[in-house]
């Protein structure tokens, strides 16, 4: 009986032992007056600064995909083609309908040149005509011929006259269709070659290739994306919701951690802030320079920013690890207490009103 209450006596006082010591152990603060920085958090990506993609203007079977990923290309270069036989071929004949066109309307025409004889044999033929009508006027004037063959001869000249005129009118009307007809063939031609043209997938600007989206012998519709080209600066396009958006501002600092450096926090400026909602991202959009840069930067990196909308001295806050159900805190007085708060971070609390400097508190494990 005495062994049993010794070892209820040794038991109780282990159990005391370990509950002082816990309360030793228990980690405790007390509010303290801070610098509080508002900031809004948004997330986003890198892009260069001149980024665009480039589209298929046609349908059919891409060949001859010249380019990878991180080549340099100048602009106006030829990324791809696009199997064109029937264009092609089209393109053939509409340049061989014009030549035959064009050496229709030159100096060089067969018709015209025929015409051309022609209008120099009536011009013969008049010049003639008009020196034998002069004869006969003059002998009908001494009644050397009647007046039927004078009449005569002036007839055969007038009939000339309009000879010539007509000639020369098939002329002009004639060189004037061979010249359109030119002109339409050529226009025709140019009309092929821009078609043929829309087979070259080109390069609107010079800059480097980010993305290839298709490959050699794959079938594209007009509109598909082929590739993404970039160029100049890096950016940062961040997406901020619309409850936020009112407090961003040009110039604003942020901080940005990018995910292939995920240890290193950045510096960055706002540099741009887009008019419009962006119906996709279902937010608003803004863009933001580095203040220094890492060696190597990736189009597409995911970025994270919090991006500092004021500056608050003076702030009363407790660790965001001592408050509990979002509006309690235990004192080590005994109890716990509702307090209001206001600012939020992943570390700290503001504190607008139910405890002071003078409260201790206790970290729970809530």
């Amino acid at each position: 009986m005495n062994s049993i209450c010794s070892f209820n006596q040794y038991a109780s006082l282990a159990t005391c032992l370990w509950v002082l010591a816990s309360c030793q152990q228990q980690e405790r603060t007390s509010p303290q007056r801070k610098t509080v920085e508002d900031a809004v958090f948004a997330s986003g990506h890198l892009e260069q600064e001149n980024e665009y993609v480039v589209a298929a203007s046609v349908d059919g079977t891409l060949q001859r995909l010249s380019i990878k990923e991180g080549d340099q290309v100048p602009a106006g270069a030829v990324l791809a083609h696009i199997k064109s036989d029937v264009t092609a071929n089209q393109l053939t004949e509409a340049e061989l309908v014009y030549t035959d066109a064009a050496r229709n309307a030159s100096a060089q025409s067969p018709q015209l040149s025929q015409l051309s004889i022609q209008i120099d044999q009536a011009t013969a033929q008049l010049e003639q005509d008009l020196l034998n009508w002069q004869r006969y006027k003059a002998l009908r004037a001494s009644n050397s011929v009647s007046q039927l063959e004078a009449e005569k001869a002036e007839l055969q000249y007038k009939a000339s006259v309009s000879a010539l005129d007509v000639l020369k009118k098939n002329h002009q009307e004639l060189e004037r269709s061979l010249k359109l007809q030119a002109a339409t063939s050529r226009t025709k031609v140019k009309s092929q070659q821009s078609l043929l043209a829309d087979y070259q997938v080109r390069v609107a600007r010079a800059g480097v290739v980010l993305t290839v989206y298709k490959k050699e012998g794959e079938l594209v519709r007009k509109g598909d994306v082929i590739a993404r080209i970039g160029s100049g600066a890096s950016v940062i396009k961040l997406f901020v919701a619309e409850e936020d958006i009112g407090k961003i501002r040009l110039g604003q600092a942020a901080v940005v951690q990018l995910n292939t450096y995920p240890d290193t926090v950045f510096k960055a400026r706002l540099s741009k802030i887009y008019p419009a909602f962006e119906e996709t991202q279902q937010s608003y959009v803004v863009e933001a320079r580095l203040l220094q840069s890492p060696v190597v930067l990736f189009s597409g990196t995911q970025v994270q920013a919090n991006v500092v909308t004021g500056v608050r001295n003076n702030i009363l806050v407790i660790p965001a690890s001592y408050l509990s159900k979002g509006k309690l805190v235990t004192l080590e007085s005994g109890g716990q207490r509702v307090i209001v708060s206001g600012y939020k971070s992943k570390e700290w609390v503001e504190v607008r009103s139910g405890i002071s400097e003078k409260d201790v508190i206790l970290r729970t494990n809530e």
